[in-house]
């Protein structure tokens, strides 16, 4: 961006420079933004994808919506909340707050909860993990 004679001054009396604007924009590590959308990536349990929950979606202006996950959401399914992105500049209209939930899947089981899955993927008809043995048994 250019602002015409807004610099400093001539030499000698001589008139006013230019100024010259530059603006960089830094990533926000939550949100992206897409037009007057607000995107962003919410992880969720695997309990809450499977059972659905009510959980806390923290918006941009530093508030909190609370959003209903209907049970058996996959990961990767995305979910828009009308009118909470950004405002135009040239009209009234207000972009969507559009969210993807991601599955995190756990990564350490104690016993009980992985024999409590194990004994869901039986009345699922699944087959459960079965653990090797060592070379000596």
């Amino acid at each position: 961006m250019v602002l015409r004679g807004e610099g400093e001054p001539g030499e000698k009396g001589g008139p006013k420079g230019d100024l010259y604007i530059t603006v960089k924009i830094k990533k926000h590590s939550i949100y992206a933004r897409k037009g007057n959308q607000v995107l962003c990536e919410i992880p969720i349990t695997i309990t809450q994808a499977t059972l659905g929950a009510e959980i806390e979606i923290p918006m941009v202006d530093g508030s909190k919506e609370i959003y209903k996950i209907p049970d058996g959401t996959q990961t990767g399914t995305k979910f828009t909340i009308k009118n909470k992105g950004f405002k135009s500049i040239n009209s009234s209209n207000v972009g969507d707050f559009v969210f993807t939930v991601i599955v995190q899947t756990p990564k350490r089981l104690t016993k009980e909860q992985r024999d409590l899955l194990i004994q869901l993927a039986k009345t699922m008809n699944e087959q459960p993990p079965i653990k090797k043995r060592g070379f000596f048994g």
